[in-house]
């Protein structure tokens, strides 16, 4: 039986008063008898939400809510077979029409203006270039080439809307993983508006151009500034260098890793708390998420967060690459283990070689 799952993905950017929008798709080839399901989910950096379903009936689906008038969600509909629409840029008045087949691209009709820009991106072609990515092998082989391939082919896009959300999303990645040429990248943020330098996607190229020192093993503990759950400021100095060792937990709502090692950390905590304090350090942009997952797990330590994830703030500060990443500082400020599963356990890192000894 033909079937396939589609999925829509949102990401907030500001906030203001309600109205509407309303996405409406058309797909030929899908019966019925298929049952179809289509997905929409918002993102807020690496984690996402199911925010509504619907099923294609006679070849339509549709979806509809209300955004405050100032707010830009963007949205893009994964089919099953791995093709895409283009992202789908939506403000309070936007309408969409989605067409195309089930096993064939979508296209998307809309009176947003970003989305001609989104357009623009999608039309250069990359098929080329990705096919060699295809396997396990070309993948780790010629990434890094393909990206910076990408970036000549796509700069001229680049470089024509410099202050565009759909150009600076697309940028984003081949700013994280490197890809883009210093001198571009500069060129980029030097004619950005203070808003746009204000989004994590701007924040994210601003750190790429002047990225700060990670602190080592041996060193002293990097400070930072973030909030707790009842939103009070504090720097990491409020609680590391000052007669206990810190464990610096850095973690996310996905992350289900870091899920499985709380029941442990539990224990460690209350047995050591005498002498450990345990800060966990949110990668996640999403606040209400962040907060439900600490009441959820009964998670009783320090619990900070920049709303940065790992664009800017203590999530470059450390650059944590996987997760959960652990940072242990001893109680006169210095770093003296970092390490994430895989490459030992509280009880070799921690527990026996500083905390029983002390």
């Amino acid at each position: 039986m033909f079937r396939h799952l589609f999925f829509a993905t949102a990401a907030l950017f500001t906030v203001g008063t309600a109205s509407a929008w309303k996405i409406e798709g058309r797909i030929a080839g899908v019966a019925d008898k298929d049952s179809v399901s289509v997905m929409l989910f918002r993102y807020w950096g690496n984690i996402g939400r199911s925010i509504q379903t619907d099923t294609i009936r006679n070849g339509r689906f549709s979806f509809s809510d209300t955004l405050p008038a100032s707010e830009m969600v963007m949205m893009s509909i994964r089919a099953g077979n791995g093709r895409t629409t283009s992202n789908l840029w939506i403000t309070d008045t936007t309408e969409i029409r989605i067409g195309g087949a089930a096993d064939g691209k979508w296209t998307a009709a809309s009176n947003e203006p970003e989305q001609e820009i989104e357009q623009a991106i999608d039309a250069i072609d990359l098929s080329d270039l990705d096919s060699l990515l295809e396997t396990d092998e070309g993948y780790w082989k010629y990434r890094d080439s393909v990206w910076r391939i990408h970036v000549e082919r796509l700069w001229p896009v680049f470089d024509q809307y410099p202050n565009s959300q759909a150009m600076l999303n697309c940028l984003n990645f081949y700013v994280k993983v490197g890809a883009v040429p210093h001198d571009k990248l500069q060129r980029i943020y030097d004619r950005l508006t203070p808003e746009m330098r204000g989004t994590l996607n701007g924040e994210a190229i601003a750190v790429a151009l002047d990225p700060p020192r990670i602190p080592q093993v041996g060193e002293p503990f990097g400070d930072f500034q973030a909030a707790d759950t009842s939103g009070a400021t504090h720097r990491l100095s409020d609680f590391a260098g000052r007669g206990k060792y810190v464990l610096l937990d850095f973690w996310s709502v996905g992350c289900g890793g870091c899920y499985a090692a709380f029941p442990e950390l539990k224990e460690i905590y209350a047995r050591y708390k005498d002498r450990l304090e345990i800060v966990g350090v949110s990668l996640d942009a999403n606040r209400e998420m962040w907060q439900g997952a600490i009441i959820w797990q009964a998670l009783p330590w320090v619990h900070l967060s920049d709303g940065k994830g790992t664009y800017a703030g203590a999530g470059v500060l450390y650059k944590p690459d996987v997760m959960p990443t652990y940072v242990l500082i001893d109680p006169q400020g210095t770093i003296v283990e970092r390490w994430y599963p895989g490459e030992g356990d509280f009880r070799n890192r921690m527990i026996e070689p500083y905390l029983e000894k002390q």
